[in-house]
């Protein structure tokens, strides 16, 4: 009695423990992200415009679900969605991007939850289950991505919650384990497609784990292999169905309402479409077909996060595991995500920024409790501890270099009144929608949302702008006149603007006008607006 006692204390003071460590961790969050987004009034371009994909299903002139777009996996825009309920009692959840803030800052503590957790669950010493989840979530890039409204916090999370889930499988060999871990692969692709190279290491983590692990006597009427085989495949008919459906509800859809099911990676607005031109800076064109040099630039990017996998491999070369199959996997699991990573760097279809090779530490990471409850002698966890401490400094450095971390630098950049031109790009958005309300509010404009996002997001009156998730916008461009538009909103052609419809149907309207249109505003120099005043004709540039 007096031990059942006992033991529920424990785990109450563990819940707790749980709960204070993700609580922690989202006000923290929260508060990194109001300073951003409210007060210094910066905001990380990807971020806002999911934001704004989710505002578009709600307020804009055509809502309907599909307005989410169909480029980027819709799941950290559908939780958007959910706090963008509130914007008319809360403009600031569209216009200030807290909609955005709020989800990165909710995923961030359950990932620190989880990993805390993690610990608990293996009976490691309780400072082990608050010190390493705050490391890890209160290192500078991945406390970043908390608030920054970008789809990397829910993916870590899902991608931590698999590896434990899977982890804890592998020990037990309970089949709810697996089947969490199966469904949070699933959810991990609808935030990012790199858990499909990271759910095919865990397929083959599966196989390795059936047949070399989980040893079982097989019935005395069948074989080994037979019977070794038949658990494998019945592993695989657990952890696989939910990715592979995912995968194929995605294809289906982009099919169905886009009219081809690999939209999402050669369609108008994808990171295809925007990486023209950018294939012609020198460090891109080196790595364009060629292996060597994208792999070596894929090595120096891993470097910077390889604190912890590395001290793992001490850790079991210094207890003689080095060798273990588990080893294979962890390895296999670490490897995958830059793997998708070389190899769009061959085909140049990625610009390689630092974030996309920062998952070699939540796997890492995920992978510890595991790896600490194989220790008997306690002082060897001064090998990660030390580790996770290096990595936390080596992050705090780079992010403080343009040339290491160019996109998370910006965030620093902007920090102290030290502001960039993206950041006034953001004021000047605010003007022109602010203009826009003050003179047209009853008046129909045509703007492509893919540039315009954050125009659309500040304006008090979204719903007269006819933008690409309208189901009339394609004929809009084409005769502006017979849909009624009043006025076009033309952003200056360039890189940023190289996917604008407006500007591929009209490449020289910006710049020398038409005959069917009158100039009314320059904004800046990035801006112009014109009154339509009579039909094109059909006559598009």
């Amino acid at each position: 009695m007096a031990k059942a006692v006992e033991d529920s204390r424990t785990q109450r003071a563990g819940t707790t423990l749980i709960c204070l460590i993700g609580i922690t961790v989202f006000i923290l969050e929260c508060a990194a992200g109001y300073y951003y987004n409210v007060y210094v009034g910066y905001y990380h371009g990807d971020g806002i415009s999911r934001v704004a994909n989710a505002f578009y299903v709600l307020y804009s002139r055509d809502p309907h679900l599909g307005a989410i777009g169909f480029v980027w996996n819709p799941l950290p825009s559908m939780v958007d969605l959910v706090f963008l309920l509130l914007y008319p009692w809360i403009p600031a959840m569209a216009t200030k991007g807290i909609s955005g803030l709020l989800m990165c800052a909710l995923f961030s503590s359950f990932t620190a939850s989880v990993l805390a957790r993690a610990f608990i669950k293996r009976n490691l010493p309780r400072w082990c289950a608050v010190v390493f989840p705050l490391l890890f979530s209160l290192n500078p890039m991945i406390f970043l991505f908390g608030f920054n409204g970008l789809s990397d916090a829910p993916f870590i999370f899902f991608l931590i919650l698999c590896i434990t889930s899977f982890l804890n499988w592998l020990d037990e060999n309970k089949l709810g384990d697996l089947v969490v871990s199966s469904f949070a692969l699933a959810m991990a692709f609808w935030c990012r497609y790199e858990a499909v190279p990271f759910g095919f290491s865990m397929f083959l983590s599966c196989v390795i784990a059936t047949i070399l692990f989980h040893k079982k006597e097989n019935p005395p009427d069948e074989g080994h292999f037979h019977y070794k085989w038949s658990q494998t495949e019945g592993v695989l008919s657990v952890i696989a169905p939910p990715l592979c459906y995912s995968i194929i509800v995605w294809l289906l859809l982009n099919w169905v309402i886009m009219g081809n099911p690999l939209n999402f990676l050669n369609g108008e607005y994808t990171n295809l479409a925007q990486l023209e031109g950018h294939l012609d800076v020198p460090i891109y064109a080196a790595m364009f077909h060629n292996p060597i040099n994208a792999a070596l630039y894929a090595l120096k990017k891993i470097s910077v996060f390889s604190g912890p996998l590395i001290s793992i491999l001490i850790l079991r070369l210094l207890t003689y595991r080095i060798l273990k199959w588990d080893t294979l996997i962890l390895l296999g699991m670490v490897i995958s995500i830059p793997m998708l990573q070389i190899v769009m760097l061959i085909t140049g279809s990625t610009l390689g920024w630092l974030r996309y090779f920062m998952y070699v530490l939540p796997v890492s990471v995920a992978w510890l409790p595991f790896e600490l409850s194989k220790l008997k002698r306690k002082w060897q966890l001064i090998f990660p501890l030390s580790a996770m401490i290096l990595n936390y400094g080596i992050l705090s450095y780079a992010i403080t270099q343009p040339s290491i971390a160019p996109d998370e630098n910006t965030f620093v950049q902007n920090s102290f009144g030290n502001h960039t031109k993206i950041y006034y790009g953001w004021k000047q958005d605010i003007e022109i929608a602010k203009y826009l309300d003050d003179n047209y509010s009853h008046s129909t404009i045509l703007m492509d949302s893919s540039t315009a996002f954050f125009i659309i997001l500040q304006s008090e009156f979204p719903k007269r702008f006819y933008i690409p998730s309208d189901k009339d916008f394609k004929n809009a461009v084409s005769d502006p006149v017979k849909f009624k538009v009043d006025y076009i909103l033309v952003p200056k052609p360039g890189a940023e603007a190289g996917i604008n419809a407006i500007n591929i149907a009209y490449p020289n309207l910006f710049t020398q006008g038409a005959d069917w249109v009158e100039f009314v505003k320059e904004f800046g120099t990035e801006w112009r607006l014109y009154k339509v005043t009579k039909s094109t004709g059909g006559n598009i540039d």
